[in-house]
C-alpha cells in the first residue's frame, strides 16, 4: 500500500501543477487599487476654533440668496459659506456627466471595480478624517460616524466588488417549449445618467452609496446633497473623482449640486435624467414623484419610517436593552430606520421602563470634536426647526395619558449655547391614538408602549402608516420568526436592530408611505440598469418560418384561425395525448 502511494505521488502532484497552472492561466486579471493622497478640510480638525459662533445658527443668508451658510450644529460656529449650484450649472453638470457616460459604458466590470477598489482602500486609511469631517457638518459623534459613515460605505463596497458583476450578469431564461429553438435571456444595460437626491442625517454615507452602485453599472451620477451639510459636499466629490482620474477615467461621470428646493426641482424635472433615487420624506417624495412623472422617469422613494420594536416577555433583556438604546441614541435617532416605537409585553413593562430610565437619565450630549474625552454619548441634530413640531408632539401624549419621565424639551448646553441639542426623552405609557405614534420624530426620543399579546402587538404596531423596518425580541425563535413575517414592513430583524443594512446583499426600502423600490442588494443595482429582453437563434439552421396558412394575404381565415388554434393545444395541452393529437391536426391543416 505504501509502495503504491509512493509511485501515485509524481502523478497527483502533476496534476496538482497542472491544475495550478491553469487556473492561473484562465483566471481574470485583478486591476489593484491605486493609492491617492486628499486632504481634508482644516474645520474637522478637532483643535479647529477659528469660525465665528453664530447667535442665531442658520443655512440662509439674509442679503444673499445664492449663498448657503455652513456651520457645526454641535457649536454653531460657522464653517463658512458656499455658491448654491445655479439651474444653469445643474443643466450643465447633467451634460458633462451625459458625455462622461458614453466611454464609461463600454467599460468592463474589472475596470470598475478598480475604481471602487481605490476608493475602498482610501477610506480603510482615512477613517478617522472622514469620520472627522461628517461629525463637524452634522453634529454627531466619532463613533456613530464610524458604525453610520464608514462601516456602511465599506460594506456596499465590498459587496460590490465581490457581487456586483454576478448580479449584472446577462442571465440565461427558460424559453419554453415552443421557443426551445431560441436562447432566451435578460441583460442589464446601464440607464445613462441617474440622480440621488439624499437627506442630510449621514452626508458621507448617502452621499457615496449611490454613487458606488450608479458606478459600478455603468452610469454617470448627479447627486443632489442636502443645503445642511453642504460644507462637507466638495471633500466627497474630490474623493470619488479622484478615485476615478487615477484610474484613468473622467471625472465628470460624478457631479455634485447642492442647492435649496429649486436645485432638486431643477434635477427631478430634468428630461435628461434617466432614474431618480430619492431619501426624504414622504411630502418632498410626492413632489419629486410628480416632477419625475412629467418625463416618465422611474423613482426609487425612501420616504422614512416609524419603526417599531416588538420585545416579548422571554427576551433576553441583557442582550435586548443595549440594542434599543443604541437604536434611539444612536447618531441622536436621525436614522431612517431608528427604532422610534418599544412594544414590550405586559409581564416585563415595568421593568424594562426602571431600566431604559435609568440608562436614559446617564446620556450626556455634547460636541465630540470640541468636549473634554469620555464626556460625549449623543451629539448635537442638524434640524433645530424641528423642536418645536417634537415638544408638540411630546404634550400631545402627556394630554393624551403618556408620562414624559425623561426630557422631553430642547437642551441648552451650558458649554455650546448655540448648539442644537434635544435632550435625550423617555415617554412611555403611550397609545396608538397619539400623535407621535404615527408622526416621525428623527430624535432621541425613546416611546414605550405596552402589549398583551401577538395579535395585539400587531393591532398596535399597524396602526401607523409607515412601513421601513422593525425589530421583533424573543427567546422562541418560531414565534419571534411568526410575528416578524407579519409585520408589515420592508424589513425585519429578530433580536436585532438595522442589521439588515450591513447585510449589503439585500434590498432596503420600505412600504405604504415608508416609500417603494429598493437600494441595496441585487434589486437595488439592478434598479439602475434597463432589463432588456433578449432572444437569438439557438442554432444557425433552426429559424421561426411563417407557415403559408398564416402568412399574408392570408388565403383561408377559418383555416387559418383553426391552424393557430392547434399550435396553442399542441404546445401548451396539459396531456402529451392532447398533444400529439394537436400536432397530427397541424399536419391536415398545413397540407
Amino acid at each position: 500500500m505504501d509502495g503504491l502511494n509512493c509511485e501515485a505521488l509524481p502523478v497527483v502532484l502533476a496534476v496538482m501543477a497542472g491544475g495550478i497552472a491553469l487556473y492561473l492561466m484562465m483566471r481574470k486579471p485583478t486591476l489593484r487599487a491605486i493609492p491617492f493622497e486628499l486632504k481634508a478640510p482644516a474645520e474637522s480638525q478637532p483643535s479647529w476654533c477659528k469660525g465665528e459662533i453664530l447667535d442665531a445658527p442658520g443655512i440662509t443668508v439674509s442679503d444673499r440668496p445664492d449663498l448657503i451658510q455652513c456651520f457645526d450644529p454641535a457649536t454653531g460656529r460657522l464653517l463658512g459659506r458656499v455658491p448654491a449650484t445655479t439651474l444653469a450649472e445643474v443643466d450643465a453638470k447633467i451634460t458633462r456627466a451625459r458625455h462622461a457616460q458614453t466611454a464609461w459604458a463600454q467599460t468592463t466590470f474589472e475596470q470598475r471595480r478598480q475604481v471602487l477598489r481605490t476608493l475602498h482602500e482610501f477610506v480603510l486609511a482615512n477613517q478617522r478624517e472622514i469620520c472627522q469631517v461628517a461629525c463637524r457638518d452634522s453634529g454627531k459623534t466619532m463613533i456613530d460616524a464610524t458604525l453610520g459613515e464608514v462601516l456602511t460605505t465599506a460594506a456596499k463596497l465590498q459587496w460590490t466588488i465581490k457581487n456586483g458583476e454576478r448580479v449584472l450578469c446577462d442571465e440565461n431564461r427558460d424559453p419554453g417549449f415552443m421557443m426551445m429553438y431560441k436562447r432566451a435571456r435578460v441583460v442589464y444595460q446601464p440607464r445613462g445618467v441617474v440622480a440621488a437626491l439624499v437627506s442630510w442625517n449621514y452626508p458621507f454615507h448617502n452621499t457615496i452609496g449611490p454613487v458606488i452602485s450608479a458606478l459600478f453599472a455603468g452610469n454617470s451620477v448627479v447627486v443632489k446633497a442636502s443645503e445642511h451639510v453642504a460644507w462637507s459636499m466638495p471633500y466627497w466629490e474630490q474623493m470619488v473623482r479622484r478615485a476615478l482620474d487615477v484610474c484613468g477615467h473622467s471625472p465628470e461621470l460624478v457631479q455634485f449640486v447642492t442647492g435649496f428646493a429649486d436645485v432638486g426641482s431643477a434635477v427631478t424635472g430634468s428630461p435628461e435624467i434617466d432614474h431618480i433615487t430619492f431619501i426624504g420624506s414622504p411630502e418632498v417624495g410626492k413632489l419629486v414623484m410628480r416632477a419625475a412623472s412629467a418625463n416618465l422617469t422611474p423613482v426609487t422613494l425612501e420616504l422614512g419610517g416609524k419603526d417599531c420594536a416588538v420585545v416579548f416577555a422571554d427576551s433576553d433583556m441583557a442582550q435586548c436593552v443595549p440594542v434599543l438604546m443604541r437604536s434611539v441614541i444612536q447618531n441622536a435617532s436621525q436614522n431612517c430606520i431608528g427604532i422610534e416605537r418599544i412594544l414590550v409585553q405586559d409581564a416585563k413593562y415595568e421593568w424594562f421602563v426602571k431600566e431604559m430610565e435609568r440608562r436614559m437619565r446617564m446620556v450626556r450630549v455634547g460636541a465630540i470634536l470640541d468636549d473634554e474625552p469620555n464626556q460625549v454619548d449623543c451629539g448635537a441634530m442638524v434640524l433645530s426647526a424641528c423642536f418645536p413640531r417634537l415638544e408638540a408632539l411630546i404634550a400631545d401624549a402627556v394630554a393624551k395619558g403618556a408620562r414624559c419621565v425623561v426630557g422631553g424639551h430642547a437642551y441648552a448646553h451650558p458649554r455650546h449655547p448655540s448648539g442644537q441639542y434635544f435632550a435625550p426623552t423617555l415617554l412611555v405609557d403611550v397609545t396608538p391614538d397619539m400623535d407621535i405614534t404615527r408622526n416621525e420624530t428623527f430624535g432621541p426620543i425613546m416611546v414605550i408602549m405596552k402589549f398583551t399579546d401577538e395579535q395585539d402587538a400587531l393591532a398596535k404596531v399597524h396602526a401607523s402608516p409607515y412601513g421601513l423596518g422593525s425589530s421583533v425580541f424573543s427567546s422562541d425563535r418560531v414565534r419571534a420568526r411568526r410575528v416578524a413575517l407579519k409585520l408589515r414592513a420592508g424589513m425585519t430583524n429578530v433580536n436585532d436592530f438595522g442589521v439588515n443594512y450591513i447585510c449589503q446583499s439585500l434590498p432596503f426600502g420600505g412600504v405604504g408611505i415608508s416609500g417603494f423600490g429598493r437600494f441595496a442588494g441585487p434589486e437595488g443595482l439592478r434598479a439602475l440598469c434597463v432589463e432588456k429582453a433578449f432572444t437569438e437563434d439557438r442554432f444557425p439552421f433552426v429559424k421561426t418560418p411563417i407557415p403559408p396558412i398564416v402568412d399574408y394575404p392570408i388565403m383561408d381565415s377559418e383555416k387559418g384561425y383553426k391552424f393557430t388554434q392547434q399550435i396553442v393545444a399542441f404546445a401548451y395541452s396539459e396531456s402529451w395525448w392532447q398533444s400529439i393529437k394537436a400536432g397530427l391536426r397541424l399536419g391536415k391543416l398545413s397540407m
